[in-house]
């Protein structure tokens, strides 16, 4: 009786004891992984994509100039779990666009005004701005970030914050010279993924704020040579023998970026998106320029800096999966 008594117990315990075995303990609660089956978190893996946009930078103001032009460009992710059952995530990203610019805004002529204190008696300047354009310059930008977040995950929504570093290097070309400015920005990105499914296929928004930490800009004037400037009836001629380059740094800035993905098929999605930028002026800093006048050459100091300007960026991104 007492051995029959014994099985019963046993039998009645054992699926019960069975059902708890450690790896069942460790799984996540039914929702959350159906969730992340079903894309509400953070997709890991890698995803590329292709993208056209319309690339607009602005200097605003009296005498404001645009560059602006169509850019084509690709993108890397790569996302790795840090932590499956908390939905900490890590991701890095590789983004370039490229393309060819127009350039609206104003030349200046160069001048010269009789100076004693001069080598050469005069002192170099400009004169009145006229409206000038130019088209075809080389024109592209390669950003680089690492990313950490957190997936929260529910029926219907997941919502993913987060946060790391970023740097941004853009390349302006002018006049045939490839280069000619470069822009460097470091920055704190701040954002937030929602992501939900519509008709069995995902759709994600997201929103982001970036802080720039520093940036450098630097201008390579020695790369514009010099060139002879005719006389005129105040002023003999002059020969511009060239210039150093000047750089500046600019502490204040930010970016938004808000952009809307859907999965069209299963590895496959379209992404339009929007990114704009605004960065403060920087302080003055000095360049030297050199310029002879009857075989005596002068230097001068010319001061300037970085105005404040703003890009807006419209565009489109196919993007795979895998």
């Amino acid at each position: 009786m007492k051995t029959l008594l014994l099985a019963v117990v046993v039998a009645l315990i054992s699926p019960r004891a069975l059902a708890q075995t450690p790896g069942s303990i460790a799984s996540p609660p039914r929702h959350e992984a159906a969730a992340v089956e079903t894309g509400l978190a953070t997709p890991t893996g890698n995803d590329v994509n292709v993208s056209l946009g319309s690339y607009t930078y602005v200097e605003p103001g009296a005498l404001r100039i645009s560059i602006h032009g169509i850019k084509v460009g690709g993108e890397y992710t790569g996302a790795v779990s840090l932590d499956r059952r908390r939905h900490w995530f890590a991701q890095v990203d590789v983004r370039g666009m490229i393309g060819k610019v127009t350039y609206d805004g104003w030349c200046s002529p160069w001048v010269i005004t009789p100076d004693s204190t001069s080598p050469n008696g005069y002192d170099l300047g400009v004169g009145d701005a006229s409206a000038c354009s130019e088209t075809g310059d080389r024109d592209w930008y390669l950003e680089t970030r690492g990313l950490v977040g957190k997936d929260f995950v529910g029926q219907t929504w997941g919502v993913a914050p987060f946060s790391g570093l970023g740097l941004r290097h853009l390349s302006n070309g002018t006049t045939g010279t490839p280069g000619y400015r470069t822009d460097n920005y470091l920055y704190l990105p701040l954002g937030m993924t929602a992501r939900t499914q519509v008709a069995s296929h995902v759709l994600s928004f997201t929103l982001e704020y970036d802080y720039l930490i520093h940036g450098w800009q630097k201008t390579r004037d020695s790369e514009l040579g010099g060139g002879d400037v005719p006389a005129t009836t105040t002023a003999p001629a002059f020969t511009i023998e060239g210039f150093s380059d000047i750089s500046f740094d600019q502490h204040s800035g930010w970016a938004i970026r808000a952009s809307g993905k859907y999965q069209v098929a299963r590895n496959w999605s379209v992404e339009p998106y929007y990114i704009h930028w605004s960065v403060s002026a920087s302080p003055v800093n000095y360049e030297t320029a050199m310029f002879t006048i009857n075989d005596v050459t002068a230097q001068e100091q010319l001061g300037a800096y970085e105005p404040v300007n703003t890009t807006n960026e419209f565009g489109v991104k196919l993007g795979f999966h895998f």
